[in-house]
């Protein structure tokens, strides 16, 4: 859950805001050469590890409450949460094995 909440931290934050690897004139006049729209940002790549990181921590907050109820579903949203946190680190090992 905690990185959950930190990717909500980095996506709401101005990590992933274009007017960090633009400038001012480039956004102004609209003068985007070919390098600049080819290469995407590293943080941006890992926009959807970034998702998928949330949806985990979405889904672990009923497998937590089902757990104190006692309920035997929790141990879905257990199975549902790893499965989305690790196509969350395989997103990032794919980005990471191409630098």
């Amino acid at each position: 859950m905690v990185l959950g909440i930190f990717s909500l931290f980095v996506i709401f934050g101005d990590s992933l805001a274009a007017g960090k690897f633009l400038t001012p004139n480039e956004i102004a006049s609209e003068e985007l050469g070919d390098g600049v729209v080819d290469e995407v940002p590293f943080q941006a790549k890992l926009l959807p590890a970034y998702l998928s990181f949330v949806l985990s921590a979405v889904l672990a907050i009923p497998a937590i409450v089902l757990d104190i109820k006692n309920k035997r579903v929790y141990r879905w949203f257990i199975i549902l949460s790893g499965l989305v946190s690790l196509f969350g680190f395989f997103v990032i090992v794919g980005i990471l094995k191409y630098l």
